[in-house]
């Protein structure tokens, strides 16, 4: 099929490469991204094009980009007229999902969310969950790749909803670890924090410069995390929790 992803950033690039390693065709648009997008769709055979060609030519969209683009990116593909599959594949709340799929209205809205590591091989699974009447359609585009498509419901809202939870635990200890290791740094008493990297529950503890080493990416994480702050009032649950560790992500920018 022919495909148009919109962006290839650190993930979407790598969903893309296992789409052109399924037989699609993948096209994104050059215009106006870094030389870094540029590098990244070169590495995974994607097709340079201009934005109205892109979305006239494919018959899926797939928006794989940060939170933050998300509804924006919804809207400009909205407006072009597309009334193929569409993949909305960002950490939203259901307020955000919901004016993303109503900005496509001529199009089949699938919900999706991606939980592990982009797909480069090794230990951990990429998982794409799904949701909507069109899943099943949309996780075929990946068989036979690196990802390993979920379908969890036929409603758009339960991919997200199962991506937010992960998100909400794995990312949310990441957050409590770096206080850990700020509060640790301010009495001085690093090493006695990391000593107890032995315990079983240690988990992220273990290594001193996590919070160095999250500083690239706490500037997606924040946003994503605005968004579990919705997706927990929505759900009647305490939506604070996520509002407070989002500080973490902020002072790490």
């Amino acid at each position: 099929m022919r495909i148009a992803v919109f962006h290839p950033g650190a993930m979407g690039s790598k969903l893309a490469k296992q789409l052109v390693t399924a037989g699609h065709e993948v096209y994104w648009v050059p215009e106006g991204r870094s030389e870094a997008s540029r590098q990244r769709a070169e590495d995974a055979g994607l097709i340079g094009t201009p934005f109205a060609q892109a979305v006239e030519q494919a018959e899926v969209v797939l928006c794989s980009c940060a939170p933050q683009g998300a509804v924006d990116v919804a809207k400009q593909v909205g407006s072009a007229g597309f009334s193929g599959l569409y993949v909305e594949a960002n950490p939203l709340s259901p307020m955000s999902l919901r004016e993303a799929q109503s900005a496509v209205p001529d199009a089949t809205f699938v919900d999706a969310g991606v939980v592990g590591p982009p797909p480069i091989g090794g230990p951990s699974p990429t998982h794409l969950m799904l949701s909507g009447t069109a899943a099943d359609q949309v996780a075929a585009l990946w068989a036979g790749t690196a990802v390993t498509p979920m379908v969890v419901g036929t409603e758009p809202g339960a991919a997200s909803a199962a991506k937010s939870s992960y998100a909400l635990y794995n990312k949310g200890k990441a957050a409590l670890a770096v206080l850990a290791f700020q509060l640790a740094e301010k009495h001085g008493v690093t090493e006695a924090l990391v000593a107890q990297q032995t315990r079983a529950d240690a988990g992220s503890l273990k290594d001193p410069t996590l919070p160095d080493q999250l500083r690239s990416v706490a500037w997606r994480w924040g946003p994503e995390f605005d968004e579990l702050a919705k997706t927990l009032d929505n759900a009647g649950l305490e939506g604070d929790a996520a509002r407070a560790l989002r500080e973490v992500w902020t002072k790490l920018t």
